[in-house]
């Protein structure tokens, strides 16, 4: 029995010797929401024959069957796939909710919200009074030996067209004065819920579990800005004009605050320009904008998804030393807890 016990180890150590080269790590990015801003009757910006609404629902949809093309195995959700307000919400704060929370619900791993911009005073452009030269203009004063001749300057106007040229694209990453929504929608999420089950046991004022959420809401700001930065590059490489990655200070923007997840916002073109709109609502165009999104999100993919090394992350070894040790007081706060 001792010889056949003997004979079967360097067996068992072989297969888990191989499998350890076989296992793989789970993937980054295993579902996306896609958001159509917008929808039903709110239409979003106008432009001369389009709305926000209809542009950006057709560029989801589109996004999502290429995403799944190109990445094969992830999970596309869309908080709508029709003219409607998402959730079928009757105003547009509900429906902004649904979009945070279906996207917490469905423990995502990447938002990508899409919409158009807008800018100036009315769609490809407008009328408006310029003042182009001055005349004098003669008036008297007074009586008599008092009377006086005044001689003031009056402005010329003249009606001229003002063409709305804003154009270009733009990223939104949510603003850090937001955090604190942010941290509230970590804790839901696959990554942050794994490192500890016993969490929701735990009293929302656990000094462990909001330090915690702090790096986590960190972690995916930092993820944020990197595919809102290849977003715009892609558009770049195509010629756009990149207006750069931004953050709304004075009003945050609810889906990106909201969701406890890595999210973005794109601003594919101005509908407000003549020519953006048109590029927007072309079969070239929305390709286009489709491609460029899809070969950011696979090369932010492929940055998560890269197979570990033999070298030390030093960049990344102050986060694990803290994450592992909020882990450890996470577990010892929960066994003080169920003995208490």
């Amino acid at each position: 029995m001792l010889k056949k016990t003997m004979l079967l180890l360097p067996c068992f150590f072989l297969v888990l010797t191989l499998a350890s080269f076989t296992i793989e790590r789970p993937k980054a990015v295993r579902t996306i929401i896609i958001d159509p801003g917008h929808g039903g009757f709110d239409p979003g910006a106008k432009g001369l024959f389009s709305t926000e609404a209809q542009v950006s629902l057709i560029l989801s949809k589109k996004l999502g069957l290429k995403l799944q093309e190109e990445i094969p195995g992830v999970k596309i959700l869309f908080t709508r796939t029709e003219d409607v307000m998402a959730g079928h919400a009757t105003n547009k704060k509900d429906g902004l909710k649904y979009r945070a929370n279906f996207a917490n619900q469905s423990k995502a791993d990447l938002f990508i919200s899409v919409h158009c911009n807008s800018a100036g005073k009315a769609p490809g452009g407008w009328h408006e009074k310029r003042i182009v030269d001055y005349t004098e203009q003669v008036s008297y004063t007074g009586k008599g030996k008092k009377r006086k001749k005044v001689v003031r300057k009056v402005p010329v106007y003249e009606t001229v067209y003002v063409p709305n040229n804003a154009k270009g694209t733009e990223t939104f990453i949510w603003t850090a004065k937001e955090n604190s929504h942010k941290g509230e929608n970590v804790e839901a999420h696959g990554e942050f819920a794994s490192l500890d089950e016993s969490s929701e046991e735990m009293p929302q004022d656990d000094a462990a579990l909001n330090a915690l959420k702090l790096i986590y809401t960190k972690k995916y700001f930092v993820k944020s800005l990197q595919l809102a930065e290849l977003v715009q590059q892609e558009f770049e490489k195509s010629g756009r004009i990149n207006r750069g990655v931004k953050q709304r200070n004075d009003v945050g923007i609810w889906v990106l605050h909201a969701t406890g997840m890595p999210s973005v916002l794109v601003e594919a073109g101005f509908i407000s320009n003549k020519e953006e709109e048109e590029y927007m609502n072309s079969a070239e165009g929305q390709d286009e904008i489709v491609r460029n999104i899809t070969s950011a999100v696979k090369i932010y993919i492929a940055s998560l998804d890269a197979p570990l090394t033999g070298k030390k992350d030093t960049d990344n070894e102050p986060e694990k030393s803290s994450v592992n040790s909020l882990v450890a007081n996470l577990s010892d706060n929960r066994r003080k807890a169920i003995s208490n």
